[in-house]
């Protein structure tokens, strides 16, 4: 399968005379052959020749590159683009035909599975009457689903008509669901009820009451002028206004396949195909735009860091309107042709006997999921045989220690892959692979992703810990120096939808995604993170990692987890605040806990205030939400029984 994915790479060529007039565009093989001339003169042989050997030595890997080389006494500029010719939309037919009868679903919430070969047809029957009801190459349909195989058919549909895709959190309520939905100029709405106290349709009542009265055919809203098509899932709960998920699949089998076979045809790899929404904890959440050939790219990324094979059963926690959950998961589940495993409402108690059902292989969540499936495994070591979990994988937060002992011990885990990415890069920057005790003890630098280049830029901190607004003046730092990091790869956004300023601020002039995390480079170029700039505590003109102080908490046996936070001091500017998660039935003293960190690390970088939690709040996307913690954190520390 990836040699087959591989051989479609293709090399865009444009040249441009010195004048800066254009030449011509090519397209090139991986071997150099000339598929096509887009524009201009065709190639004269010698010229044919020479570009064929310079796409002959160009990396394996999708990127774009500026050269400025000499011809026939002339300057000629080479903008250089490599990518792999295939849409997202081509991935289920194709592994349709390879292996047909190969589970590629297993929703245990709704007891349904699909084979490849399902997963196809019922993604056609959907494409078809997604067309006849009027959506276009580029309109957006956005999917409000939990994990559930509707989600993987809806956006399997969606792929192939050369809409795009427009993901968003479940949780979202009233206002901001109107704003996204009216910011992205959202055309269609597909929605699984039932998955949320208040139902989303009666959501979209309170915002659109004008829709209780329309059928499906005359759906208008002055709040959202843009849409015209609701589609929902359950037929016990029908809408007026809305046409029927399952009635949609049944007439599009009777459909005319011919208009979806000439549609696919129109749909190019370099187009947008999904809007990620970011968790916005600092504001309005922003819709990150990604095209099919980096998303394909992204996927083959993963299948091969987590070594993914065909007979892998991968069960994934993330939800699949973020990106860890429909690129890392779904899409690479997809791309590997293994099966993907889900329950939309499982709970962690009843976690352990879906992996045991199910057989499954790998497991990708967070370190609070594999804390509670320890406790409830209880150390027995006959998981080993009833659960053949090989590969775990976490992403947004490191592995803690006892983590990787326990799913060593309990379930004879052969690797825990830590990831580091987000949402802007499309998301993959680099992994952490621990395979022995000592690694998890001390864990080493990430190893960057193919294509992906990383810098260090100087920190430049502004109002509220801001990083300004000028990107290009902050200088680039040494190997060791702590500072922002910033990357450039092909799965790079093509920029936040409709929302240019942001977009400034995240891509400098040279195409460096600035990620606001903060890190270093080791001399072998491996990256180590350190923490969030906005989130950097300056205690008396010194710098103070939270990431790091967090990191060191996790190693008392006491700890489970950690959240450390600044507060306002009058005197050093900015104190030390640790939320602390203990460890199950302990009770956290915050004087032994600072007793037992002196001496071991720097003396600033011992909270001055701690309180006991039993959990974080979080973002939208599942991350802790500093925020919110720097909120409580100003009132608690005024509370004696927080000082240490």
């Amino acid at each position: 399968m990836r040699q087959e994915i591989y051989a479609r790479r293709r090399v865009r060529i444009s040249l441009a005379s010195g004048k800066g007039s254009p030449a011509g565009t090519y397209l090139f093989d991986i071997r150099g052959n000339l598929l096509n001339t887009e524009a201009g003169k065709p190639l004269k042989k010698e010229a044919a020749a020479f570009l064929s050997s310079l796409v002959r030595e160009m990396p394996g890997i999708s990127g774009s590159e500026e050269r400025r080389i000499q011809w026939e006494g002339e300057d000629i500029s080479l903008s250089i683009l490599r990518y792999i010719h295939m849409t997202l939309g081509e991935l289920p037919d194709i592994q349709a035909e390879r292996i047909p009868d190969r589970e590629a679903v297993a929703d245990c919430g709704q007891k349904r599975r699909l084979t490849y070969r399902q997963l196809k047809e019922e993604s056609d029957a959907l494409a078809v009457s997604l067309i006849r009801l009027g959506l276009e190459k580029g309109d957006k349909a956005a999917v409000i689903m939990d994990n559930c195989w509707q989600n993987i058919v809806t956006k399997a549909a969606i792929e192939k008509i050369g809409a795009v895709i427009v993901n968003l959190n479940i949780h979202e309520k009233g206002e901001m669901l109107t704003t996204l939905l009216r910011d992205t100029d959202v055309k269609a709405v597909l929605i699984r009820q039932g998955i949320k106290s208040r139902e989303h349709m009666e959501i979209l009542y309170g915002m659109c009451p004008e829709l209780m009265e329309q059928t499906p055919e005359t759906v208008h809203c002055s709040l959202l002028p843009a849409l015209r098509t609701v589609i929902v899932t359950d037929r016990e709960k029908p809408r007026k206004c809305a046409w029927q998920f399952d009635d949609l699949l049944e007439e599009g089998r009777r459909g005319d396949l011919g208009i979806l076979e000439e549609r696919k045809r129109t749909v190019d790899p370099l187009s947008p195909v999904t809007i990620i929404h970011t968790s916005g904890s600092s504001g309005k959440p922003k819709g990150v735009l990604l095209t099919n050939a980096q998303l394909i790219e992204s996927a083959l990324s993963h299948v091969e860091k987590m070594r993914l094979i065909r007979e892998d059963r991968f069960y994934m926690t993330s939800p699949m309107f973020h990106a860890l959950g429909c690129i890392g998961s779904a899409l690479a589940s997809m791309m590997a042709g293994s099966t993907l495993v889900f329950h939309g409402t499982a709970r962690c108690d009843s976690l352990l006997p879906i992996l045991e059902e199910e057989k499954c292989t790998v497991l990708s969540s967070v370190p609070t999921v594999y804390l509670r499936i320890l406790d409830l495994a209880g150390g027995d070591r006959t998981w080993r045989e009833r659960v053949p979990l090989r590969l775990c994988i976490t992403a947004g937060a490191p592995c803690p220690v006892k983590v990787f002992e326990g799913l060593k011990e309990s379930f004879g885990v052969e690797e825990v892959l830590t990831m580091y990415g987000m949402t802007e890069a499309g998301p993959g920057i680099s992994s952490t692979s621990i395979r022995t005790l000592a690694q998890a003890e001390n864990p080493g630098g990430g190893t960057l992703w193919p294509g992906v280049k990383a810098q260090i830029c100087a920190l430049s901190r502004g109002e509220e810990g801001s990083l300004g607004s000028s990107l290009l003046q902050r200088p680039v730092l040494g190997t060791g120096e702590i500072g922002e990091i910033c990357i450039k790869s092909f799965g790079v956004m093509v920029g936040y939808y409709k929302n240019p300023e942001e977009t400034a601020k995240a891509l400098d002039r040279e195409g460096w995604l600035h990620t606001g995390d903060m890190g270093y480079l080791a001399p072998d170029g491996t990256l180590f993170l350190t923490g969030r700039c906005k989130d950097l505590i300056i205690r008396g003109g010194e710098n103070i990692s939270p990431g790091e102080v967090e990191e060191f908490l996790r190693k008392n046996p006491q700890v489970e987890d950690a959240a450390v936070v600044g507060v306002p001091d009058p005197q050093y500017g900015e104190l030390v605040f640790a939320f602390i998660k203990a460890a199950p039935g302990i009770r956290i003293s915050p004087p032994e806990l600072a007793g037992w960190c002196r001496g071991k690390i720097a003396t600033i970088k011992i909270p001055q205030f701690m309180t006991q939690v039993d959990a974080f709040p979080e973002t939208g996307s599942g991350k802790v939400d500093k925020k919110e913690l720097k909120k409580r954190a100003s009132g608690l520390c005024k509370m004696p029984e927080c000082r240490v």
